[in-house]
C-alpha cells in the first residue's frame, strides 16, 4: 500500500489554496501592528503574541483542511520556530521585561518581528512549487538500516574515542554540566575539530528513524531495538546539553520524515501525538535551563526553582535593545554577517587566519563583555544589525524563497530517500531562524545525504522500488 497518491493530492490540493492562508496571516500582521499598546513593554509583546499567535493559527488551520502533509512543510515549520524563538514565551507573565527596555525600544522591536513574519509569509510564493525532477529513489530496508548505522557510528565516533568505548563513562559525562564533557571541542579548534564536525552526522538519525518507523513493518525486530536504542541515546544527549533548539529540531525531523510516509495517516492521529509532545516541548524548554544552569542533569533533583513561568531566551527583548544601538552608536554591519555565516563551518585547522567573529558582536553591542554569556537575537535581529529594516525584509523574503524551493523536494512521493532528505533540511531550516550566523554547519548533514544519493546509491543495488 502506498501513501503517494494521497501525498499528491494534498500538496496539489494545498498549493490550489496557498494564497488564503498567507492573506489571513499577512493581515493579521498588519491588525497586530496596528493595534501594538504603548503602556509598557510587556503588554506591547503580549499583543504581539496573542495577535500573531491567532493569525498564524488561522492560517495553519486552513492549511490542514487538505491534508496532514500539506502542512508539513518548510515554511510552515520557519514561521513557528520563529514564533516559538520570539513570541511564545509572552504569553506568559514577564514581569521583568518593563526594566531592561523601552516602549519605544520595544515598539521597534516588535515592528522588525512582524516585518520578519511578513518577509516569510510573502517569499514562500515567489519560487514555482512542482515537485523535483530527479529520478526517485526507493531505498531497501537494509540499505536505510545501514545508513541509520553509518550516520550513527560516524556521528558518535569522536564520543566513543573520547570515553575509550565505555557506554556507562559516556552517559555520565553526557550528565555533567555542559561543556565540561571529555569530547567538546576548543575555541579555535585543531586537528580534531575535524573529527568532531563530524558529529553533526548525528542531525541525520532521527528522520532516517522517522521513515523507518512509518515502514516498521519491513524491519526485524532486532533492527527495530537498535534504532529506538539509538534514538534514546540521541534525544538523552540533547536533553542533557540543555541545547532546546536541537532537541525540537530532532522530534520535529523525526515526526516530519515518519508522517510523510506514512500510509493513511489522518489529523485525529497526528493531534493525539502532537499535542502532548508540544507540551513536553514546552516543559522540558524551561526544565532544561534549570539544569542547565545549575550544573547538570542531577540538579532535576534540586528543590530549588529558577523559573516560575516559560522564559526561552528574550530574543525579543535583545532585538528590542539593538536598535538603541544600531545604526546610531554602531553603523550596520552589512556584509560582515553573510560572511561570517558563510565561512563558519571552515575549520581553523585548514584555515589558520580565520576571522573569530563579527567586529561588534551582539553581546558587545549590548554591553555583555564577561567572556561567557551568549545572547541570541533570531536572524531578524542579526538582519537587522546587518542593514536595519531592509535587511530585515530581504532575509525574511530569502528564507521564504529557499523554504518555497527547498517544498519541491518534499513533492517528490514516489521517492523514499528524498523524504528523508527533505526531513532532515528541517534541520537547518530551525537553525536558520535561531541565527543566520550558525546556519551553514547544519545544511552539512543534508548535504551529506544528498551527496550519499548522488553518487553512491543511484550506482548500487539498493536503489530498487520494494
Amino acid at each position: 500500500m502506498t501513501s503517494a497518491p494521497i501525498t499528491a493530492g494534498a500538496v496539489q490540493a494545498g498549493q490550489k489554496n496557498a494564497n488564503a492562508p498567507t492573506l489571513i496571516l499577512v493581515a493579521g500582521l498588519a491588525v497586530t501592528w496596528l493595534a501594538l499598546p504603548s503602556e509598557d513593554a510587556e503588554s506591547l509583546f503580549k499583543t504581539a503574541a496573542i495577535g500573531v499567535g491567532l493569525a498564524l493559527a488561522l492560517s495553519t488551520a486552513m492549511e490542514a483542511v487538505q491534508g496532514v502533509r500539506a502542512l508539513i512543510r518548510t515554511d510552515n515549520l520557519m514561521l513557528w520556530v520563529l514564533y516559538g524563538l520570539t513570541l511564545l514565551e509572552f504569553l506568559f507573565p514577564q514581569p521583568d521585561v518593563n526594566g531592561v527596555v523601552s516602549v519605544e525600544a520595544a515598539t521597534r522591536g516588535a515592528t522588525i518581528v512582524l516585518l520578519g513574519f511578513f518577509g516569510l509569509a510573502v517569499g514562500r510564493h515567489l519560487i514555482p512549487q512542482q515537485a523535483s525532477s530527479s529520478a526517485p529513489l526507493d531505498l531497501k530496508p537494509i540499505y536505510l538500516f545501514g545508513l541509520f548505522i553509518f550516520a550513527f557510528v560516524v556521528g558518535y565516533l569522536h564520543i566513543f574515542l573520547a570515553v575509550n568505548f565505555d557506554p556507562i563513562e559516556m552517559i555520565e559525562q553526557m550528565s555533567r554540566p555542559r561543556f565540561s564533557q571529555s569530547w567538546g571541542r576548543g575555541k579555535f579548534g585543531n586537528a580534531y575539530s575535524l573529527l568532531y564536525e563530524l558529529n553533526l552526522l548525528i542531525y541525520l538519525l532521527p528522520p532516517i528513524a522517522g521513515l523507518m518507523l512509518a515502514r516498521a513493518e519491513r524491519f526485524s525486530i532486532v533492527q527495530k531495538v537498535i534504532v529506538f536504542a539509538v534514538l534514546a541515546l540521541t534525544f538523552y544527549y540533547a536533553f542533557a546539553s540543555g541545547t532546546r533548539n536541537v532537541l525540537g529540531t530532532y522530534v520535529i525531523s523525526m515526526f516530519g520524515a515518519y508522517a510523510l510516509t506514512k500510509p493513511d495517516l489522518k489529523l485525529s492521529q497526528v493531534l493525539k501525538v502532537g499535542v502532548p509532545v508540544a507540551g513536553l516541548l514546552l516543559f522540558a524548554s524551561t526544565l532544561m535551563l534549570e539544569f542547565r544552569s545549575a550544573g547538570g542533569v542531577t540538579a532535576i533533583a534540586s528543590e530549588e526553582r529558577h523559573y516560575d513561568t516559560l522564559y526561552i531566551d528574550h530574543n525579543l527583548v535583545n532585538i528590542s535593545n539593538l536598535t538603541n544601538v544600531f545604526p546610531d552608536a554602531v553603523p550596520y554591519l552589512g556584509l560582515e554577517i553573510p560572511y561570517q555565516a558563510i565561512i563558519k563551518p571552515i575549520p581553523r585547522a585548514l584555515w589558520e587566519g580565520k576571522p573569530e567573529g563579527l567586529s561588534t558582536s551582539i553581546e558587545a553591542a549590548l554591553g555583555i563583555n564577561d567572556g561567557v554569556t551568549t545572547l541570541a537575537c533570531t536572524f531578524v535581529g542579526e538582519a537587522y544589525m546587518a542593514w536595519g529594516f531592509l535587511g530585515v525584509l530581504i532575509a525574511g523574503l530569502a528564507f521564504g524563497a529557499a523554504a518555497g524551493w527547498w517544498n519541491r523536494t518534499g513533492r517528490q512521493v514516489d521517492s523514499s530517500f528524498s523524504q528523508v532528505l527533505y526531513a532532515s533540511g528541517f534541520l537547518a531550516a530551525a537553525m536558520g531562524m535561531r541565527s543566520l550566523l550558525t546556519m551553514v554547519p547544519f545544511m552539512l548533514p543534508t548535504l551529506a545525504l544528498w551527496l550519499m544519493g548522488r553518487y553512491w546509491l543511484p550506482k548500487s543495488k539498493s536503489v530498487q522500488t520494494e
